[in-house]
């Protein structure tokens, strides 16, 4: 009997060539189930994104207008709209969770009359401005949401008296070398997710911003916020600021203009009504 019978040929050249194009075409596809994969993850990782957060509304009176600003996590998309009815600014914000009071906030600054807000729908936080009046307004975008400003058309139009020119007392010389510095002023202090922020009205760019701890404000730095007072670090050294202090170095004069904003994140308190005349 032949012996060589039972040994196994060799393969073929053919055979070898089309062994190598299967392992290489099958690493192809083990690559490009990959690449897939990375892809979708990818896509539900961004499909995953927070949604923007609406977490405050306050308002911040002026002499002609009155402002409303919101507080957002991040830019968002929305609708605004004046309707009736009674007279109201809805907004809607998209892609926004809702995390601000769920109760109705009144104001007492002509001519806003109250606030509110909820989560509208899945995916959408309304806020309401409710008004006394229907009235013009404009939305500008902020670093930190929206700034809605609202004209005080009405009281701007009533006809005041003309106060009796008085002449203005001569300033009196700064002493040698000495330069005149405008002070910030401490308009409200509150509390942010565990954070205290002060409201404060910076006289160069003639602002009243939110500032936290740590936050630049001019050639300053906040460097403590407490219950009433703010602690500034300048190059010449530490101020301190008060929140009841209109200025830190005189009381105001009742000829002195008024102050050019005033943060109220709460209803101004009622007044005694006045005696009836007989």
């Amino acid at each position: 009997m032949d012996d060589r019978a039972g040994l196994r040929q060799p393969p073929s050249l053919a055979e070898i060539l089309k062994g190598t194009l299967e392992r290489r075409m099958g690493a192809v596809a083990a690559l490009a189930a990959l690449l897939a994969l990375g892809g979708s993850a990818a896509g539900v990782a961004a499909q995953a994104e927070p949604p923007v957060e609406l977490t405050e509304a306050t308002i911040v009176e002026r002499d002609a207008a009155v402002e409303v600003w919101v507080r957002l996590s991040r830019s968002a998309r929305y609708q605004a709209e004046l309707m009736d009815g009674p007279d109201r600014i809805v907004l809607d914000f998209e892609d926004t969770a809702y995390r601000w009071v769920k109760y109705a906030v009144p104001v007492a600054a002509d001519p806003v009359r109250q606030l509110r807000g909820s989560q509208y729908r899945k995916g959408v936080a309304r806020l309401v401005i409710e008004l006394q009046r229907k009235v013009a307004y404009t939305i500008d975008a902020d670093r930190e949401g929206l700034r809605i400003v609202i004209p005080r058309e009405e009281a701007a139009g009533r006809a005041k008296p003309p106060a009796a020119a008085k002449p203005a007392p001569a300033p009196s010389a700064p002493p040698s070398g000495a330069r005149s510095v405008a002070v910030p002023r401490v308009y409200g202090i509150i509390r942010l997710d565990e954070r205290a922020h002060a409201y404060i009205f910076d006289p160069t760019t003639r602002q009243v911003r939110r500032y936290a701890e740590g936050d630049a404000l001019g050639d300053a730095v906040v460097e403590t916020i407490g219950e009433r007072t703010v602690v500034l670090k300048t190059p010449s050294g530490r101020m301190e600021l008060r929140v009841d202090e209109a200025k830190p170095d005189a009381a105001p004069r009742p000829s002195e203009p008024p102050i050019p904003g005033r943060v109220r994140p709460a209803p101004a308190p009622v007044g005694p009504s006045p005696t009836p005349r007989s």
